[in-house]
């Protein structure tokens, strides 16, 4: 038996079909399964998210481009500087970024697991210090993907 709630429903959007407790569990026609799986589709791949989903290089959160100057510093487990130089960040997410043209004195990152040490310059990012773990390069573009370890604002 319907109760009052479903039946208000029914009547305000008689073209809206509700499944009932009976109805719930009945297996539909395949003609109808595959139309209602084609529309639910094509629903989720209008939305950015699906399109996240697809990429070849899936990333948790979405970047943003910018252009962001900073000195960076490559710093071995033990905690020495590696080497150091300047980087564009090409593009932030809250997990991480992509710095280009990556200039080291060396030009060379150490063989050996490191941590990448940014140092923002300029206007509203000065101050802003980020130690990373690199998780991609780019040899063509002479990029580094890097995921966020920690951020330290200074003032």
């Amino acid at each position: 038996m319907a109760s009052v709630a479903t039946e208000q429903a029914v009547k305000a959007a008689p073209e809206t079909e509700i499944l009932l407790p009976e109805k719930a569990h009945a297996p539909l026609p395949a003609a109808e399964g595959r139309a209602l799986g084609r529309t639910a589709f094509r629903a989720a791949e209008r939305t950015a998210e699906f399109f996240d989903h697809m990429r070849a290089h899936y990333r948790e959160a979405r970047r943003t481009a910018v252009e962001i100057v900073a000195d960076i510093r490559i710093l071995l487990a033990d905690g020495s500087v590696f080497d150091s130089g300047v980087a564009m960040i090409r593009n932030v997410s809250p997990s991480g970024a992509l710095l280009g043209r990556v200039k080291l004195c060396k030009n060379a990152y150490p063989v050996q697991p490191f941590q990448v040490e940014i140092v923002m310059r300029g206007g509203d990012y000065e101050g802003i210090v980020i130690h990373a773990k690199p998780v991609r390069f780019e040899s063509e573009t002479g990029g580094l993907g890097v995921r966020f370890e920690d951020i330290i604002v200074t003032a």
